[in-house]
C-alpha cells in the first residue's frame, strides 16, 4: 500500500488522454514522429511540452522523448540521473512513459531509435526553440530526408485545454501561495531582510510539496514624488526592511508541474496613502476585467475592460498585466494585442500594473483564476485587504 505522500496525482485516464490527443495530432499533421525536449529552465511555454506528455520533471540538464503514431514512446535521460530517482518519478507519475533509457549522447540515441523504427524520411515534429544548433546540425546530417516541422503552436492548443484533474492541481498550488503569503506576514518587520521573507514563503510551500518557487520581491519607500525609491520586482537581496517601507511580493509555487501566483503588497509600520490609491485602482481594474473573463471571450476583451477602468480612474495601465499559466509559468501573455480565445479549465494570473500618469510610481497586485463553465473560480483565498504590519 502506498503512503499518503506516494499517492498518484494523475490517473491512468489522464495519461491515456494525453497520449491519445498527441497521437491524433501526429496523424492529422502527417507526422512520422514527434521529438519533445525537456530542459531544467522554465520559459514562455517552450519548456513544458515534455513535462506535459511524460509528467516527468527534468531535474538535470536535458531530456528527450520520441513519440510515434503507432508504437510506444521512448524517453532518454542523462546518465547523471540516478536510477533510483528516475524509477521513483516514473512510479509516482503512474508511468506516463514506460520505456525510459539512460543515454550518454541523447541526440545520437534519438537518431538511432528513429532509424530502427524506420523513420528516415517524411515529417517529424519538433520545437525549434529548445533544439540546440549542434543537435539540429546532427539531425540534418544523419537524417537528410526528414522534413522538420515546428509544432509549438499546435502543442500549445492541446495544452490550453485542461482537464478536471489539472484543475485540482491548480487549486492545491494556489493554497501554497496563500500559505506562503501568510507565512511572510508573520515575519515582516523592520530589520528583517528580503532573503528572510522569501525564505519563509518558500519554506511553507516546499514543506507541503512544492517542486520549486519563483519568488520576486521589492521593498523601499513608496512615493508618487520619487521614481527611484520603490524598485520593480527583482530576486531577493540582503536589503533589510525599514519602518515606513512598502513590500511587494510575487509568490509563485509550482505544484506537480503547475504554476500559480499571488502578488501582494504590504506597508510596514505606517499606512501609505499613495499605495492605497493605486491598490484601490488595481482591485477595481481586476473586477472590471473579470466581467469579461469567461470561456469564449478573448484575452483582448479582458484587457480592454481593465484598461477602460484604469483610464477612467486617471491612471495608466502598463505591462506586465498577467499571464496564462500551466506547466510553464508563462504560456501566453495577457496583452491587448492577444486575440486568443479563453478555454475552459485554463489557469490565468491577472496582475495589472497601475501607474501614475507620469509613470513615476507603479503598483502590481493580483492572483490566479480558473476558467469554469459558469465563468471563473478565484483560486487564491487571500483577501484584497492592503495590510499595514
Amino acid at each position: 500500500m502506498k503512503s499518503k505522500k506516494e499517492e498518484l496525482i494523475f490517473t491512468v485516464a489522464e495519461k491515456e488522454a494525453r497520449h491519445s490527443v498527441i497521437r491524433q495530432m501526429l496523424l492529422a499533421d502527417d507526422l512520422n514522429a514527434l521529438l519533445l525536449i525537456g530542459d531544467t529552465n522554465f520559459d514562455t511555454g517552450f519548456c513544458g511540452h515534455l513535462r506535459y506528455y511524460t509528467n516527468l520533471r527534468t531535474v538535470f540538464f536535458r531530456e528527450a522523448v520520441v513519440v510515434f503514431p503507432d508504437s510506444e514512446p521512448v524517453l532518454y535521460t542523462p546518465h547523471a540521473i540516478p536510477e533510483s530517482l528516475l524509477h521513483r518519478q516514473t512510479s509516482v507519475a503512474h508511468r506516463f512513459v514506460d520505456d525510459y533509457r539512460y543515454s550518454g549522447d541523447i541526440i545520437a540515441d534519438v537518431i538511432k531509435l528513429l532509424k530502427q523504427r524506420g523513420v528516415s524520411s517524411g515529417r517529424i515534429g519538433i520545437n525549434l526553440e529548445l533544439l540546440s544548433v549542434p543537435w539540429y546540425r546532427y539531425l540534418k546530417q544523419e537524417l537528410p530526408q526528414i522534413e522538420w516541422v515546428e509544432m509549438h503552436a499546435r502543442l500549445m492548443q492541446i495544452r490550453f485545454k485542461h482537464t478536471q484533474e489539472e484543475a485540482d492541481v491548480y487549486r492545491k498550488g494556489a493554497t501554497l501561495a496563500d500559505g506562503g503569503f501568510e507565512a511572510a506576514l508573520k515575519v515582516i518587520r523592520p530589520g528583517v531582510s528580503e532573503y528572510e521573507i522569501v525564505a519563509e514563503i518558500e519554506h511553507f510551500a516546499r514543506a507541503r510539496g512544492a517542486e520549486e518557487n519563483f519568488s520576486l520581491i521589492a521593498s523601499g519607500k513608496f512615493s508618487f514624488g520619487d521614481a527611484n525609491t520603490f524598485p520593480f520586482l527583482y530576486p531577493p537581496s540582503a536589503r533589510r526592511i525599514e519602518a515606513g517601507d512598502s513590500i511587494t511580493m510575487e509568490i509563485t509555487p509550482r505544484y506537480e508541474g503547475y504554476w500559480t501566483q499571488l502578488v501582494r503588497t504590504v506597508n510596514v509600520g505606517l499606512p501609505n496613502a499613495d499605495v492605497e490609491k493605486l491598490h484601490k485602482v488595481c482591485c477595481g481594474a481586476i473586477r472590471s476585467g473579470l466581467e469579461e473573463f469567461k470561456p469564449g471571450k478573448t484575452v483582448r476583451e479582458v484587457v480592454l475592460a481593465i484598461e477602460s477602468y484604469v483610464n477612467d480612474s486617471g491612471y495608466l495601465l502598463k505591462p506586465p498585466l498577467g499571464h496564462i499559466c500551466g506547466v510553464d509559468i508563462v504560456e501566453a501573455r495577457i496583452l491587448r494585442e492577444n486575440e486568443m480565445v479563453l478555454e475552459l479549465g485554463q489557469g490565468v494570473i491577472i496582475h495589472p500594473q497601475i501607474c501614475t500618469p507620469d509613470e513615476k510610481a507603479c503598483l502590481l497586485w493580483g492572483e490566479t483564476y480558473l476558467l469554469t463553465e459558469d465563468g471563473y473560480e478565484r483560486l487564491n483565498r487571500a483577501g484584497d485587504e492592503l495590510y499595514t504590519l
